[in-house]
């Protein structure tokens, strides 16, 4: 069952069967290069131009969470996650399906809705595509749930699961914690060298996650950093809407907002 979405004008084929994991030295010309190649062009094309994702809660009510998405969007927030443990399923699922109606509604198939640990969530209101953590769903058979054109992301905490997410076939990357949270507390966070290696040398979409603020986002653009995964800094925000505003603003600045193409050499 292939998850609706906005732009399926590209979507990647299931592996080639006997390729697996496409180990250091492959052979690039071969089927499992070519698949890494296609994962790759869609993912880009999926997540052209996006430079924010909005981590998002279930919020105290509906009504509540109703708002604050409608006002994201309005902001010009084309990536938003849903993500709250604490909810029940039934409430998970009415959240969701109510972002997704909302960012239909206001932004076309130009928004996208994802939802964290749940695809099974996802496919049943038609939401863009799901986020996998590193205690989730394996990534293989997430597809299996969602089909082949759902967007599907990965957590990244160290240069070995960055490739890992990729060679699996994830479209994007949320690669950190970079900095202290209010949301989440972590034992380490990711330092300079392996938040300038990924940068450098992964040619995947990622989102720099954990900590993030306006106030931190030149420290990551130093790093080659052109996409962030924010949460309190713009929903625990007085306007939440005014502050994603600023975030894109800030994103969209000379060196900030050009995202460049891949290039051969790199790592897909």
């Amino acid at each position: 069952m292939a998850l609706p979405s906005g732009n399926q004008s590209s979507p990647i084929p299931r592996r080639p069967e006997g390729t697996g994991a496409i180990e250091e030295g492959g052979d690039p010309e071969g089927a499992a290069g070519a698949w890494r190649a296609l994962v790759l062009a869609r993912a880009s094309e999926r997540l052209a131009g996006i430079t924010l994702c909005v981590l998002v809660d279930g919020g105290e009510d509906a009504r509540r969470f109703g708002t604050l998405v409608e006002g994201l969007l309005d902001a010009g927030v084309r990536m938003i996650q849903v993500r709250d443990k604490s909810l029940t399923v039934p409430a998970l699922v009415g959240r969701v399906r109510l972002a997704v109606e909302l960012a239909r509604r206001r932004s076309g198939a130009d928004a996208l809705i994802i939802v964290n640990d749940r695809p099974d969530v996802a496919v049943a209101v038609g939401a863009g595509g799901v986020h996998l953590g590193s205690d989730d769903l394996p990534l293989d058979l997430v597809r299996r749930v969602t089909g082949p054109t759902a967007v599907v992301g990965c957590t990244a905490h160290d240069l070995g699961e960055a490739l890992a997410a990729v060679r699996g076939g994830a479209d994007y990357l949320g690669v950190g914690p970079c900095f202290p949270s209010s949301t989440k507390s972590f034992g380490s966070h990711a330092g300079q060298e392996f938040l300038t290696e990924v940068a450098a040398t992964i040619a995947l979409p990622a989102f720099a996650i954990g900590g993030v603020t306006l106030d931190r986002l030149d420290d990551l653009r130093a790093l080659g950093w052109q996409r962030v995964a924010v949460a309190a800094a713009i929903t625990s925000a007085a306007d939440p809407a005014a502050m994603a505003a600023l975030f894109l603003e800030r994103l969209q600045l000379p060196g900030a907002g050009v995202i460049p193409e891949a290039h051969p050499g790199e790592l897909p």
